[in-house]
């Protein structure tokens, strides 16, 4: 079944069973104006996954199972997010983006387009009781083009460059500059 306001994409939608969409944030909830989801052309949703309101969605998404996408969050067209992968509020994410299984990405992330982030990824960012002047200052941008292999840690606040490589299992302490910089960790 499709939710009513979801009707514009019979035609094209898929969505298996146990997902929300637009599920109310807790601020969403104790507010008389609750933003919705925006759902591109062709999307594909798995099973059990959550995405809260004020989320913006490109076209040709394609989602697996248990995935996670908390508010204030815009994702581009043609994004790719596997099975298991949970994105924080206040995230975006460019076009043509590609997040493996079991991925974490903490809020205010900001990933460019074309983008390979391989499975179990931690990208880390800061506990909530923080000042949200330092987490903004924190936030970790993963720049167009760039590679992060699995297992791969990336601390609060680093910047990895345009067509940046970094290695399967590298932790990531400090910003790597643009391509051709392979980082095996630091």
């Amino acid at each position: 079944m499709i939710p009513g306001n979801l009707q514009q994409f019979q035609t094209s939608f898929r969505m298996v069973e146990s997902t929300l969409i637009g599920f109310p944030s807790p601020a969403a909830l104790k507010s008389e104006i609750f933003p919705g989801v925006r759902l591109g052309a062709d999307p594909s949703i798995g099973r059990h996954c959550i995405i809260y309101g004020n989320v913006f969605i490109g076209d040709r998404f394609r989602c697996g199972n248990d995935v996670l996408i908390r508010s204030e969050t815009a994702l581009g067209d043609d994004v790719t997010l596997c099975t298991g992968t949970c994105i924080d509020m206040d995230v975006v994410i460019g076009n043509n983006v590609t997040v493996r299984e079991d991925v974490w990405i903490p809020r205010f992330t900001r990933i460019g387009d074309n983008v390979e982030v391989g499975a179990g990824v931690r990208l880390v960012g800061e506990p909530e009781f923080s000042s949200s002047s330092l987490v903004t200052d924190r936030a970790i941008v993963l720049g167009e083009g760039c590679v992060i292999g699995k297992k791969a840690i990336i601390a609060p606040g680093v910047s990895i460059g345009v067509g940046a490589v970094v290695d399967e299992g590298a932790v990531v302490t400090s910003d790597i500059p643009a391509n051709p910089e392979r980082a095996k960790g630091n």
